[in-house]
């Protein structure tokens, strides 16, 4: 038995399409689908009236997607638990490539992202950008230090060993929790053959806010775990000078890698970099919040 959680809030516009692509594998074995959901809209509707074998646990308020994947978790049954999001549409081979790769001796492998926005949605297009530099489908098979939550997929008894998503940390939750199980001896594969299809924000507003709340939380995440990064955030004084710098290093960075392994994305859209680097400007403000605030506790 395989197990599939998916956290949702507010999916009406895109949890149809995430759920067909689920009930639609080429994965033949017997696996369950649970959505943890807290909308307000018409999500539990539509999937109680369209959706039946898909086990809806519906929440009375709005839950962080870590605490959602943990409820999830103990409902599951199966000895293996994919996670992918409610704005999100696995590839057709998804499950059954997730399963062949556990055949091996890891027990934490995820895949690649896709952005699913369409080509002329430039807003889309820089939240892709701005966020799945380091998960593109053309990467290598690798191992790493972190898979974001929208594709990847757990052995049962890493959650028994090492407890569950710490959810005050979204959207940053998965990062503390990978980071925690490779510091105690983990190892997290990468396989560019397990592919999903991410749906990002197309509104600018909603973009810039996403953006801003990212580089708040990321910043007070480096203060707990040692990545690159935590320099600045640990040394608040310094910080004031090399914050401004930030935005050009992250920018330059991305851009590099976009023009490496996707240069469509950048090529046949240039002004998503105008969009990208208005982004970076509202993800720095957020960062440098993020260093002079109470880290969660």
């Amino acid at each position: 038995m395989k197990s599939v959680i998916i956290p949702s809030y507010n999916s009406e516009n895109t949890i149809e399409k995430c759920l067909n692509s689920l009930l639609n594998q080429s994965y033949r074995g017997n696996y369950e689908i649970i959505l943890v959901d807290s909308s307000v809209d018409k999500t539990p509707k539509i999937v109680s009236a369209g959706y039946p074998k898909v086990k809806l646990i519906h929440l009375d308020k709005k839950t962080d997607p870590g605490t959602a994947r943990n409820i999830g978790i103990g409902m599951a049954k199966g000895g293996l638990i994919a996670f992918i999001d409610s704005d999100c549409i696995a590839a057709y081979e998804w499950l059954e490539k997730i399963d062949a790769a556990h055949q091996s001796y890891y027990n934490i492998i995820g895949g690649v992202v896709n952005n699913g926005n369409e080509k002329n949605d430039l807003v889309g297009w820089a939240g892709y950008i701005s966020e799945f530099r380091e998960f593109l489908p053309e990467q290598p098979k690798q191992e790493v230090m972190h898979i974001p939550t929208c594709n990847i997929s757990y052995k049962r008894r890493v959650f028994l060993k090492f407890g569950m998503f710490p959810g005050e940390y979204y959207p940053q939750e998965d990062l503390v929790y990978n980071y925690n199980l490779c510091k105690n001896g983990e190892k997290i594969l990468l396989d560019p053959t397990i592919q999903i299809y991410h749906h990002h924000r197309s509104g600018l507003k909603d973009y810039l806010y996403h953006q801003n709340k990212i580089g708040t939380i990321t910043s007070k995440v480096l203060k707990l775990i040692r990545l690159e990064g935590s320099f600045v955030v640990r040394h608040p004084t310094l910080a004031i000078f090399l914050i401004p710098f930030l935005p050009m290093v992250k920018f330059t960075r991305t851009v590099l890698v976009f023009l490496k392994f996707q240069p469509e994305s950048i090529t046949k859209r240039p002004l998503v970099l105008l969009l990208f680097a208005l982004g970076l400007v509202y993800w720095v403000t957020g960062f440098a919040r993020g260093i002079y605030e109470k880290s969660p506790s």
